[in-house]
């Protein structure tokens, strides 16, 4: 709210300077008004990014949390489904497994 509105200050201040102390007074209150008002921008987009990654960081930690309490892939399973017949293996190791079924 103070960025949006800053100019107007800036606006007032440089046109009392240069009542009271001529051109030179009214552009130098100028330049140190638009510094300060691009001080105060940089430090309100800095706020802003800051408190997107702190927000960020939040919803990815309370997820994360969601899903260690359920087993991974629980919706997906079959409940009367035995997995003790699933081998885990490359396509290497399966090509090298016909090969040798092959061969016998």
């Amino acid at each position: 709210m103070l960025v949006r509105f800053f100019w107007i200050l800036i606006l007032v201040a440089v046109i009392y300077e240069s009542f009271v102390n001529g051109f030179v007074g009214g552009f130098v209150t100028l330049l140190v008004g638009l510094s300060v008002w691009f001080g105060i921008a940089v430090v309100l987009f800095l706020f802003n990014i800051g408190t997107n990654i702190s927000r960020t960081v939040a919803n990815v930690s309370r997820m994360q949390q969601s899903f260690s309490t359920r087993r991974p892939f629980a919706r997906f399973s079959e409940p009367d489904f035995d997995d003790s017949k699933i081998v885990e293996g490359t396509v290497t190791d399966l090509e090298e497994e016909r090969r040798k079924r092959r061969r016998e």
